[in-house]
């Protein structure tokens, strides 16, 4: 023991430097991202949140303050409250709507699709490369009155008179499951992915058959990827501000362009800046609570 000591002690300085080098080494990874995150999320978050304490002034823009009022307005009226509702509504009827979509499509492109599968990956990743704008374009140009659905309903005799969708929640959620469709289908491809082939001739080998398969071994091993694309869709879906703003109703308002409207038109920077920290509140509670769920729930997934 003391001979060891007294090795230690000796050691040469450079042996020492090595150590403490390999401790840092991991922020060292962790620099550049450091570096992107800070001044372009920390910084800005902070300003918006002390904005939020300010008192907006019809003749001063905002006064600089602290109060608690923008808070209280929001918290309270019900306008602001129906935004909330909306928004946290339509966010996880997305979320649904993605995972019922991309669920069977998922499994069956690692399952089953082999010539196909390049094709099909393409077909995930293409939206993903096609602007926004030109997406809800083309969704006004399928749900418009004289649009493609009205034109084969009206056209078969199903209908009388054309559905009115665009502008209403018929053509705005079909846009979102569409340009969120990708982030819910990759994180279950990585999930489904990952389950070893024997499971399944394993689960066979006991008397289960491929619903029972499915049920109690499948997806319960696939959970990681649902709760990531789940996290993916909601989070983006409650801070989507272009399909609403190009197909919603002004009926039902959603979060983010009520924001913009705050600041933009009614130069209202505190009361804009609090309902961004409201938001933000809401996609860290979705997050936390979801995390906590799943580990409660399924506690074997975490070495997944």
């Amino acid at each position: 023991m003391t001979h060891q000591a007294t090795l230690t002690a000796s050691a040469p300085p450079a042996a020492r430097r090595r150590f403490n080098f390999s401790k840092i080494t991991p922020w060292l990874w962790l620099a550049p991202a450091i570096a992107l995150f800070v001044p372009f999320f920390i910084i800005p978050m902070a300003v918006v949140f002390r904005y939020s304490f300010n008192r907006d002034d019809p003749m001063a823009l905002m006064v600089s303050d602290f109060t608690f009022e923008n808070y209280a307005n929001i918290l309270t009226d019900t306008y602001y409250l129906t935004v909330f509702s909306n928004s946290v509504l339509v966010s996880l009827g997305v979320t649904l709507g993605t995972l019922a979509l991309g669920y069977p499509f998922a499994y069956f492109l690692v399952r089953y699709a082999r010539k196909s599968r390049g094709f099909l990956l393409w077909a995930v990743y293409l939206p993903l490369m096609v602007s926004v704008i030109v997406r809800a374009f083309g969704w006004i140009v399928i749900t418009a009155d004289t649009g493609l659905i009205n034109s084969v309903l009206l056209g078969l005799g199903i209908l009388k008179q054309p559905l009115i969708m665009l502008f209403e929640l018929e053509s705005m959620v079909p846009a979102m499951i569409h340009r969120y469709l990708p982030l819910m289908v990759l994180p279950l491809i990585n999930a489904i992915g990952k389950i070893d082939d024997t499971l399944y001739s394993a689960s066979a080998n006991l008397g289960a058959g491929r619903l029972r398969t499915f049920r109690r071994v499948i997806f319960p091993l696939t959970a990681p990827g649902i709760v990531a694309g789940s996290q993916l869709v909601f989070a983006n879906v409650l801070s989507d501000f272009v399909i609403p703003n190009l197909l919603g109703s002004t009926r039902f308002r959603l979060l983010a362009p009520v924001i913009y409207e705050e600041a933009a038109i009614q130069v209202a920077w505190a009361t804009a800046a609090s309902l961004a920290i409201v938001m933000l509140i809401i996609v860290s509670l979705m997050l936390l609570i979801s995390n906590i769920t799943f580990r409660r729930l399924a506690p074997w997934a975490r070495t997944l």
